[in-house]
């Protein structure tokens, strides 16, 4: 069987299909993408990031909305009043921190029909961006021939394009987070690869911290400790600003935001929270988790960059609350499998990356298509997590 899969990939027919296939695919995703952000963009908090610039504490208005309040801002009430025209009233919901709403002040400046068109073009700017990085950071095994495939794979996927159309934060926080892997291994560091730009790098990628604030503990797997305490340096200042605009606590600043997320934590896709019906200990499961990333990260051996990431990348979009737009990010695991190791998982994981891309699309992501998908995705998060325990545990030994 494989020397017959062997011969047909050795014609430079099967590449000329496979290339115009997902080419065409990829064309007809990121059309559609763009088409629906024009309209629909709606995710990236511009009304709460407006809201904390005009001195209103979005916190308060998403737990306990205020209408007058938030119509009395012109931006907001442009902002309600589209949706509202297009029949899907919007309801504040700011379960970002303070210091990630400001990082979105560029865009909150602006009208809302200016922003919607500029988080678009940032986030096709920025997808250009992670798909030179991955092959710079870590896809660099990948085939020549391969890689441009698994690139057509992401664009024509529907996370992708779910991602690009409601307006979501995956695409620029995976952006910065790849530039600042890129930037900490320049071998010529100069002022760019310097802890300092690296640290202030990464500490944009938390805009979608339930995604990167996992995979930054690669940066203590690599030893790179003052780039990660600076990334959280800017937060720290930006949330005490906030505190001090609104005439709040530093404490809650923190503790309102995860108020705010706490409602969401049952309404993932296959999240723990979604299994555990949003209950109160599913936080002991995610700090365990995260306990978990940082001893593997303090004790895995050099030279396992890509096992590390993509055990984080696997369990980051099950730890914590998190629909399938976000699954994109799936494609950076096959990083790994060009590796050459646990080639055997390789088809496995293949069949549930397509489950993810374009089957639960096809079945509207109901119950039972969702809990194969389920099933499939948990299977492969169980065998990278115990691959990278015995990789641990060979060194240990």
């Amino acid at each position: 069987m494989r020397g017959y899969i062997k011969k047909i990939t050795a014609d430079n027919r099967f590449w000329a299909v496979l290339y115009f296939l997902v080419t065409l695919l990829s064309v007809v995703s990121v059309y559609e993408g763009i088409r629906n952000a024009i309209t629909w963009s709606q995710d990236f908090q511009y009304d709460a990031s407006a809201a904390l610039m005009a001195g209103i504490d979005p916190y308060d208005m998403s737990l306990d909305p205020d209408e007058d309040k938030l119509r009395s801002v012109e931006k907001l009430n442009e902002f309600y009043s589209y949706f509202e025209g297009l029949g899907t009233p919007q309801k504040m919901e700011a379960n970002q921190f303070p210091s990630l709403l400001y990082i979105l002040t560029p865009y909150a400046l602006m009208p809302y029909k200016a922003a919607r068109w500029a988080w678009l073009v940032t986030n096709l700017i920025l997808t250009s961006v992670i798909i030179m990085l991955l092959k710079k950071t870590f896809m660099k095994d990948v085939d020549e021939r391969l890689y441009p495939v698994f690139i057509m794979l992401m664009l024509s996927g529907t996370p992708w394009r779910n991602q690009l159309g409601v307006g979501q934060h995956t695409i620029f926080a995976l952006a910065f987070f790849l530039l600042a892997v890129y930037l900490s291994e320049k071998e010529e560091k100069g002022v760019l690869g310097n802890p300092v730009t690296v640290g202030l790098v990464l500490s944009l990628s938390y805009l979608k911290y339930t995604v990167t604030a996992p995979l930054a503990i690669y940066f203590i797997y690599r030893k790179k400790w003052k780039e990660l305490l600076i990334s959280l340096l800017p937060h720290l200042v930006l949330t005490q600003v906030a505190a001090a605009v609104l005439g709040e606590s530093f404490s809650d600043m923190l503790i309102k935001p995860l108020k705010v997320a706490s409602a969401l934590s049952a309404q993932g896709s296959i999240d723990v929270g979604v299994l555990t019906g949003g209950a109160s200990y599913t936080v002991v499961i995610t700090g365990g988790i995260m306990i978990f990333l940082v001893i593997l990260a303090v004790m895995m051996p050099a030279g396992m960059d890509e096992l590390f990431i993509s055990t984080a990348i696997l369990l980051s979009l099950i730890m914590t609350y998190h629909r399938t737009y976000d699954f994109f990010i799936m494609i950076m695991v096959f990083g790994y499998f060009a590796t050459g190791r646990m080639k055997t998982a390789e088809i496995i994981y293949l069949i549930t990356t397509l489950m993810f891309f374009f089957i639960l699309r096809v079945f509207n992501e109901n119950v039972i298509c969702l809990t194969i998908s389920g099933a499939l995705y948990y299977a492969c998060v169980i065998a990278f997590v115990v691959i990278s325990c015995e990789t641990v545990l060979k060194r240990a030994g």
